[in-house]
C-alpha cells in the first residue's frame, strides 16, 4: 500500500458547540416540562421556570465533580487514529501510541457518559511502554486499561465505531 493509498489520520476532538447544545436542549426541555405541568395544575404558566435551569446546572457542576480527569482538565485532542496506530492524550498532555496490532481490546461502553476502553496485549511494545494503573482513572477495572472519555466529541461515536470496526480485527472491536 503506498501512502496515498492509506486514509488519512481521524481526530477526535473536544466540541464545545455539542456541550452548549446538550445544555441548552436540557434546559429548554425542563422548562416547557415545568410549563406544561403549571398549566395542569392551574397555576401561571410561568411560574418557577428559572427551576430547571438551576436544577441542570446543579446536576453539571456535580457531574464535573463526580467524574474528574486525572489533571483536572481534559486535553482537546484525546483521540487520533492513523493508518498505523492510535493516539491517546492523557494526564499531564502525554500520549500513549498503541499499534493496530497490539490493540487486545477496544470498546465503547456507556450511554450517557461513552467512554472507549482500550487494553494492549503487551504493554511494553506501547510507545512510551504502559506501566501498571499508570492511566489509572474511575471505573478502571483492569491493570493496563486505558478509558478515554467522549462527551461532546466530534465528529461522533459512530464514526469511531465503524473504524474501530474495519482496523481491528473481530472480538477486539466492539460497542455497547
Amino acid at each position: 500500500m503506498t501512502a496515498a493509498d492509506e486514509p488519512p489520520a481521524i481526530e477526535f476532538r473536544r466540541s464545545r458547540r455539542r456541550q452548549v447544545a446538550v445544555l441548552a436542549t436540557g434546559v429548554l426541555t425542563a422548562a416547557l416540562a415545568v410549563a406544561v405541568a403549571n398549566l395542569i395544575s392551574g397555576d401561571p404558566w410561568w411560574d418557577g421556570l428559572w427551576t430547571p435551569a438551576l436544577w441542570i446546572l446543579a446536576l453539571g457542576l456535580l457531574r464535573g465533580a463526580a467524574r474528574p480527569s486525572a489533571t483536572g482538565h481534559q486535553p482537546q485532542l484525546p483521540l487520533r487514529l492513523t493508518a498505523d496506530h492510535l493516539e491517546v492524550s492523557g494526564p499531564g498532555g502525554r500520549t500513549l501510541v498503541v499499534g493496530w496490532s497490539n490493540v487486545a481490546r477496544a470498546e465503547i461502553t456507556g450511554r450517557l457518559y461513552p467512554v472507549l476502553v482500550i487494553e494492549p496485549a503487551d504493554p511494553e511494545q506501547t510507545i512510551p511502554p504502559l506501566a501498571r494503573w499508570e492511566w489509572a482513572v474511575a471505573g478502571q477495572s483492569r491493570p493496563y486499561e486505558v478509558r478515554v472519555p467522549l462527551v461532546y466529541q466530534r465528529p461522533g461515536r459512530d464514526l469511531l465505531r465503524r473504524e474501530l470496526a474495519r482496523r481491528l480485527p473481530g472480538p477486539a472491536a466492539g460497542g455497547r
